[in-house]
């Protein structure tokens, strides 16, 4: 009769243990091609980072130095309100979209950088991707999505673009880390 009792209350801590795993969902980051990070099924990059003792204005003249370092044009600089600013331009780059390093295959890619800056913080976000070829522009979440090409081109296209903002997001946080006497 214990044996029963014993059997009976394990295995209702099993089927309550199963149950309670089940419950909980995992919510991992959505990519594209498990590669790039999406946002709304659109390419984002994006991060708030914290950079303590920095003024809005610093942190603001910073993003613009950022800006003119890698000589990219600000098109927009602007107070959202009175606690943030953003400053927005275009950054254009080629990528190799196919297994030979031809020039004919090098797709050129246009995104927008925005830094937003507060006291204390900012905000990347790298966006809107889309890739420019003489006769169209597509947007890189659907550019030649078929299946043929797709498995032999793609993955490393995505991975190169991936490193590529990977090191582009390294340059943001150094600059923005930078002692403002260095």
């Amino acid at each position: 009769m214990n044996f029963i009792r014993f059997f009976n209350y394990d295995a209702m801590k099993k089927i309550l243990f199963l149950l309670l795993m089940t419950s909980f969902q995992i919510y991992g980051q959505e990519l594209l091609l498990d590669v790039l990070p999406l946002d709304d099924h659109k390419v984002v990059f994006k991060n708030v980072n914290e950079v303590l003792g920095d003024s809005k204005l610093v942190l603001t003249n910073k993003a613009v130095e950022w800006f003119e370092e890698n000589e990219l044009q600000i098109d927009q600089k602007m107070a959202q309100d009175e606690t943030h600013d953003l400053i927005s331009g275009l950054y254009v780059f080629k990528e190799l979209w196919g297994p030979n390093d031809y020039p004919e295959l090098y797709k050129k890619i246009q995104c927008r950088i925005s830094l937003t800056t507060k006291n204390g913080r900012y905000q990347y976000k790298i966006f809107n991707f889309v890739v420019k070829e003489p006769q169209q522009e597509s947007q890189l979440e659907i550019y030649q999505m078929d299946e043929k090409k797709l498995q032999k081109y793609n993955p490393a296209f995505y991975k190169r673009i991936d490193a590529k903002m990977k090191d582009l997001i390294f340059s943001i946080e150094s600059k923005m880390k930078q002692s403002t006497n260095d």
